[in-house]
């Protein structure tokens, strides 16, 4: 199946539509194959292991602790090689968990995805909300090793 860099821009505006939505059943079917990282923990996440039912609870539950939710594409790039499809870029979180001030992160993505008979698939995903200088650095007060014994 060729794939273009349409299509994949199209799969990744699809996936930013189902967040923004609480679709869950399209976040299942794009997602349940996808290993990653999130900015929320530390620890990878394999989508495969946690199942549909896991996933599933997951989901239902995030949604369900917040007030608001919102994640919608600031911009992104897209890329083909071979039969997988890549996208980068940033994109804007905004949401409220019950009991906290409204929140919102501007958050570095990257994904690979692949499409077959029953759609596009996120096979691996990564985000990250690094601060960064104001020349679009890592910050040196986060990698600087302090050399006081």
């Amino acid at each position: 199946m060729t794939i273009t860099k349409a299509d994949v821009r199209d799969a990744v505006h699809a996936w930013f539509r189902a967040w923004q939505t609480q679709d869950i059943e399209t976040l299942l079917a794009m997602e349940a194959v996808s290993f990653g990282f999130g900015f929320r923990q530390c620890t990878p996440r394999d989508y495969v292991i946690e199942g549909e039912a896991g996933q599933r609870e997951r989901l239902e539950w995030f949604f369900s602790q917040m007030d608001f939710y919102s994640l919608v594409s600031e911009d992104f790039e897209t890329s083909v090689t071979g039969d997988c499809g890549l996208a980068w870029g940033v994109c804007i979180e905004a949401f409220q968990e019950k009991g906290y001030p409204p929140e919102q992160a501007r958050v570095r993505f990257s994904k690979v995805l692949t499409q077959d008979v029953h759609g596009w698939k996120v096979v691996m995903c990564h985000r990250d909300i690094q601060p960064f200088s104001e020349d679009g650095r890592y910050s040196r007060a986060f990698t600087v090793i302090s050399l006081d014994k």
